[in-house]
């Protein structure tokens, strides 16, 4: 029997860089038949944490770090990849504060007694094409393809962050739990 997925705490970034970014997704979608309506929602991955049947406990958790928190820029450069067995197709982040932000959230979760996923080692990224939830699998060609394309194409500029939201593992339909909007 399979273990039950994990939550999910992710940042939703906005700006016209990520108008060019769902362009491109549309685009890789289409050209090898990846999704179908609706497109996985782009976002940043902050925090992850074990399968509970309490989950709501993390909801003042959030609100207490998005309390502290005013809005920031996360820098977009980049073409970012990750090769078999994810295939998976994106652009690569950068932000001091993400870091920050990933830490807080870890260090919380743990404090009140849930099993958060390190993310002292994680490379910040936006995945625009991810075979988890596609309609098929890509070919190890057509990925290298993607990731080439990506790498010519992929936009570089900023883009604001202002809230959490916090995700259930099941796509499609996307299932936000709750939204924490930062309150500086």
């Amino acid at each position: 029997m399979q273990s039950p997925k994990p939550f999910y705490i992710v940042v939703i970034p906005e700006g016209t860089v990520m108008t060019e970014l769902l362009r491109l997704q549309k685009l890789l979608s289409q050209a090898f038949k990846m999704y179908t309506k609706p497109y996985p929602t782009l976002h940043l991955t902050v925090g992850v944490f074990s399968h509970c049947q309490e989950v709501e406990r993390a909801f003042p958790i959030l609100q207490n770090i998005t309390a502290s928190l005013a809005p920031f820029s996360v820098k977009i450069q980049g073409e970012c990849s990750f090769k078999a067995p994810l295939l998976s197709v994106g652009v690569h982040i950068q932000s001091h504060s993400l870091n920050c932000l990933a830490g807080k959230l870890e260090g919380s979760l743990i404090q009140a007694g849930f099993s958060p996923h390190s993310f002292a080692h994680w490379d910040f990224h936006i995945s625009l094409v991810n075979p988890i939830f596609a309609c098929r699998r890509w070919s190890n060609a057509e990925f290298t393809q993607a990731s080439r394309f990506i790498e010519r194409h992929a936009p570089s500029g900023s883009a604001t962050v202002s809230h959490l939201e916090l995700w259930s593992p099941t796509f499609p339909p996307l299932n936000i739990l709750g939204q924490f909007p930062f309150a500086k």
